[in-house]
């Protein structure tokens, strides 16, 4: 390459101008030939394989580079500490992270943000707080970040005391929060139903210069939708229009789901009248929230029109549509369409789930088929899913009245070793069932 009059330089900027990374990678293996690459070469394609998630090809890179006797900066370690975090991979950010300590680098703040996020994200939170003071006791200052990340966790973990402590710590150290700060607190009230708590906080949001987004209003409607105040979510709405911020499907989402929990069938025609008037699509979601509407609204002609109007969109049912179609079915008594549901689940690949099973044995039973429900119970236990008590009690309360006293004693014995008391009203129908059998012989 020096022959040709190639230096570093020009060979960078012809590795920065490969539009596609394979054109530079193959042009960095192909140039690299004769010319002492520097620091910057790698990083160029590096970097460029992080972004493509090559995460390997990447790692070999940086053991050449290492190998060269040349020093990666921490930056480059830092990528790839993301980049591992950010496929759930923490062991290798880790083993990353002890590599800069190692080569005698410092960990800076970004560095440490990371790491402490992909292990909260990973459910690792004792070492993501470890990280956290370690990064305060070598002098680094948090930023902004690093305080939404730990502000986070802490309200998923309910503790809104210590995520206001590093809230008031912000201002003190003149961090200035943004809105994804005011919204991960404003959700951390809602999950607790502090709704006068988040309103009042919305207020300081709005005075702190903090313009709500979407996300902002959504949470707040969300939280009243769940707690059944309908009328508060309403006025939300009507904040929101009146802020510029336009409904979207997360909206109408959590306001159908509000209204279908208080058995208002008009509030959910409504809103889903509104949304597709503003010419929003209905997702899956939509789909569920409004066929599990119909169905607790004993209206199974209407979940079934929103279940087919889901399949036209070329939306797929997932397992929860199903079982909230099922569900619908086995309470009104339909165990023949129930059952064909049921089994069109496995025709489309899907595995019903231990919920749907249980669904399924409390229509047989209620229906009086003993020998179904004992049936599924069975077939529930070969898939590897354990029966509820409820369940369990159901079938053999079935099965005595049937005088099936023999598969009753059985599963009353499985029963007991699976860990549930079957009861003394279960044991006195097996022994009524056992003296009406024997007296017939």
């Amino acid at each position: 390459m020096v022959k040709r009059g190639f230096n570093p330089n020009t060979f960078n900027g012809l590795l920065l101008g490969a539009k596609r990374l394979k054109a530079a990678s193959r042009f960095f293996h192909d140039g690299s030939h004769g010319l002492a690459l520097d620091l910057r070469s790698f990083s160029i394609v590096i970097r460029g394989c992080i972004e493509r998630g090559e995460l390997h090809k990447a790692s070999r890179l940086l053991e050449q580079l290492e190998g060269s006797g040349r020093k990666p900066d921490v930056f480059m370690y830092t990528a790839f500490i993301h980049a591992f975090c950010k496929v759930g991979e923490v062991g290798e950010a880790e083993r990353v992270f002890g590599k800069v300590k190692d080569v005698g680098l410092l960990p800076n703040e970004v560095t440490y943000t990371v790491m402490i996020n992909g292990c909260f994200r990973k459910g690792l939170k004792a070492r993501g707080f470890e990280l956290f003071d370690e990064m305060r006791g070598n002098g680094l200052i948090p930023n902004l970040y690093a305080y939404n990340t730990l502000i986070c966790q802490y309200c998923r973990d309910g503790d809104l005391v210590s995520a206001f402590e590093l809230f008031d710590e912000m201002g003190h150290k003149d961090i200035a929060c943004n809105v994804v700060t005011y919204n991960t607190l404003l959700l951390g009230f809602c999950r607790q139903r502090k709704l006068s708590e988040a309103q009042r906080f919305l207020d300081r949001m709005k005075k702190a210069g903090i313009r709500p987004s979407a996300a902002t209003f959504n949470t707040l409607i969300d939280g009243f939708c769940k707690a059944g105040r309908m009328s508060k979510a309403k006025e939300m709405l009507a904040q929101m229009k009146a802020a510029g911020c336009p409904p979207n499907c997360v909206t109408y989402n959590s306001l159908i789901g509000g209204f279908s929990r208080c058995s208002n069938l008009v509030g959910v025609a409504e809103c889903y009248r509104e949304m597709k008037e503003r010419g929003l699509t209905p997702t899956k979601v939509t789909y569920t929230i409004l066929t599990n509407a119909f169905a607790e609204g004993n209206d199974m002609d209407k979940a079934f029109d929103m279940f087919n109007s889901m399949g036209k969109a070329g939306l797929e049912a997932d397992v929860c549509t199903y079982g909230v179609l099922i569900n619908g079915l086995c309470r009104e008594g339909n165990m023949k369409d129930a059952s064909k549901l049921f089994r069109s689940m496995l025709d489309n690949k899907l595995k019903p789930n231990d919920v749907i099973y249980n669904m399924m044995i409390y229509g047989y039973c209620r229906e009086g088929s003993s020998y179904r429900a004992w049936r599924l119970l069975k077939e529930m236990r070969e898939n590897g899913m354990v029966p509820n008590v409820a369940s369990y009690r159901q079938t053999a309360r079935a099965l005595c009245r049937d005088r099936k006293w023999e598969e009753a004693e059985a599963l009353i014995s499985e029963m007991a070793i699976s860990g549930f008391e079957p009861g003394d009203s279960i044991y006195r129908a097996l022994s009524n069932a056992m003296a009406e059998t024997s007296s017939c012989t």
